[in-house]
């Protein structure tokens, strides 16, 4: 076994972080989540910030709260998506009406998003997936003739834009998320923002229904792996063991949403510088990849007027191709399969979802053939090479 193995996904945790963190043992975290809070606010425009154990919490909180006022309401998500969006549904005991997306952008395929939202939903998920920006124009113009919520999962935006404004900035309700690969890392962790009177309104409620934090000593022990295990030289060690699943997206059942702890609040205030840079960083890199003849895949598109994050670099690939991007060479370079299920297609979710029957070719053809390529700071030029090498075989 090979004692270099690359991540599918990086983000910076220093050991400024690391202590900060540690001090979340023995001090208070008010002051730290006053500071996030302010440091979260002016870029993305927000009126109000809520801080939360974990981006899946955040997004429950949404639902339930754009919900609230509207019985038997559903809400419309995308048909490919993080299984945790499925998560925060059935915490949210929400009816879910599916929309399919766009393969060569990954954004919602608006014929579909009208058909949906005509269902009678009052809540729009929009997505960006892999830091690939959706145009948020179209999807708010068909929210906004329904008279619906548009919550903007941001996820997965760290470092991207949208005609200037980094993702996060566009929806009624935005959620956040600080998990080991967002990014921007508290290790967990989220945030609920609102922008505008209909989002000011549904936060109220998100605020009423959050349970107190705690103070996160359960969360250090873990964090510290991910600080000393999540570099090539030693992530070998913790990917070879079959029982954490690393790298693998799994359905977790719903759990009480708590505020952000204290660790992961101090952390988090000193992750937040890093994530400019390491943004660069993937982009440039994400540049020469896809600069890389490769006549086996073909990239997501980003929008005219986006910068893309490239939290990872997706592209549909042929099915030669997704077939080698499981091998343990691909492994090795940090190359992975992306969602292996449509939600449509999700095991114990299709009970929830009101148009479990209607074709979503298109999700279909991203659970069967996307994959992604690693993009951050810790590639080395050697693993650029070799990643280079791999698509030119493609």
């Amino acid at each position: 076994m090979t004692w270099r193995r690359q991540l599918p996904a990086y983000s910076p945790l220093s050991l400024r972080a690391m202590l900060a963190g540690s001090g979340g043992l023995v001090e208070g975290g008010e002051r730290a989540r006053r500071r996030v809070v302010e440091m979260l606010k002016e870029p993305f425009g927000a009126s109000d910030v809520l801080l939360t154990d974990s981006g899946t919490g955040a997004l429950t909180l949404a639902l339930r709260a754009s919900l609230e006022d509207a019985a038997g309401a559903a809400v419309a998500l995308p048909a490919y998506a993080c299984y945790d969006l499925a998560t925060a549904a059935d915490g949210a005991s929400a009816p879910v009406v599916l929309y399919d997306l766009d393969p060569a952008t990954l954004a919602p395929d608006l014929a579909s998003l009208t058909r949906a939202v005509a269902r009678g939903t009052r809540a729009v998920v929009m997505a960006h997936w892999y830091g690939v920006p959706v145009d948020p124009d179209p999807v708010r113009a068909v929210t906004q003739t329904a008279g619906a919520i548009l919550i903007e999962d941001a996820a997965q935006g760290a470092g991207a834009t949208w005609q200037g404004r980094p993702l996060g900035s566009f929806g009624d309700l935005t959620v956040l998320s600080f998990g080991r690969g967002k990014g921007t890392t508290a290790g967990r962790g989220g945030a609920l923002l609102a922008h505008g009177e209909a989002g000011s309104a549904a936060f109220a409620r998100a605020r009423a229904a959050l349970s107190p934090a705690v103070d996160g000593r359960g969360e250090y022990a873990p964090l510290a792996a991910q600080w000393l295990l999540g570099r090539p030289s030693a992530y070998a060690i913790p990917s070879a063991l079959p029982f954490l699943r690393l790298g693998e997206t799994l359905y977790h059942a719903p759990a009480p949403v708590r505020g952000m702890s204290t660790v992961a609040a101090r952390v988090l205030a000193v992750t937040l510088r890093l994530s400019e840079r390491e943004a660069g960083i993937r982009r440039a890199n994400a540049r020469r990849l896809l600069a890389q003849p490769a006549a086996g895949v073909t990239w997501a598109q980003a929008p005219a007027g986006a910068v893309a994050g490239y939290l990872r670099l997706p592209a549909i690939a042929t099915p030669a191709t997704r077939a080698a991007a499981v091998s343990l060479e691909a492994r090795t370079l940090g190359i992975m399969p992306g969602y292996l299920r449509a939600l449509c297609d999700l095991r114990g979710f299709g009970k929830r979802v009101v148009n479990k029957g209607d074709g979503f070719p298109a999700a279909r053809t991203l659970a069967e053939r996307l994959i992604t390529l690693p993009t951050h700071s810790l590639l080395s030029e050697g693993d650029l090479v070799r990643l280079e090498t791999w698509l030119a075989r493609s």
